[in-house]
């Protein structure tokens, strides 16, 4: 007859070999194709590197979803090549970031003990070119996370 403390310690010690045999999936990487409508660039410089955000208007993929949020890190002195100039078609390398989600803001948020009022700063700038371009405010983005510009870490 076996006893509840070892039959409980048996069962932990499967569970935990089946997790490390079976390790939870990591997000699969995905290509998308699109073009690069608007950003909105990283203001503070930690460790030297600036993150950042652009707003992609994806092609050809589920007509509901017509665009992305991709969260990336450059070196601060760097600058995206498509910040000067329209941005072509391209194929992005991304991974999948359901955590990221987010209602897409027009604004930047002010200090929360502002006696003042907020001036309205927007947070999303237009790449060249893509000013007739209506971004979806209010609405609900997808969250992407680069593979070809990483996030760097903040230490």
């Amino acid at each position: 007859m076996k006893r509840p403390f070892a039959t409980a310690l048996s069962s932990v010690s499967l569970l935990i070999a089946l997790n490390v045999a079976f390790p939870k999936p990591l997000p699969k990487a995905e290509t998308i194709k699109g073009r690069v409508v608007a950003y909105a660039d990283g203001l503070a410089c930690l460790n030297g590197n600036a993150d950042w955000s652009m707003l992609i208007h994806i092609q050809g993929m589920n007509p509901t979803v017509k665009f992305i949020q991709v969260r990336f890190s450059l070196p601060c002195k760097e600058t995206p090549p498509w910040l000067n100039r329209q941005s072509p078609v391209e194929t992005f390398h991304l991974k999948r970031e359901q955590s990221a989600d987010s209602v897409l803001k027009e604004f930047l948020d002010c200090a929360p003990k502002s006696t003042e009022q907020c001036p309205q700063m927007p947070m999303w700038k237009l790449v060249p070119g893509m000013q007739e371009e209506r971004l979806p405010f209010g609405k609900l983005v997808p969250g992407y996370r680069s593979l070809d510009l990483s996030l760097a870490p903040v230490v």
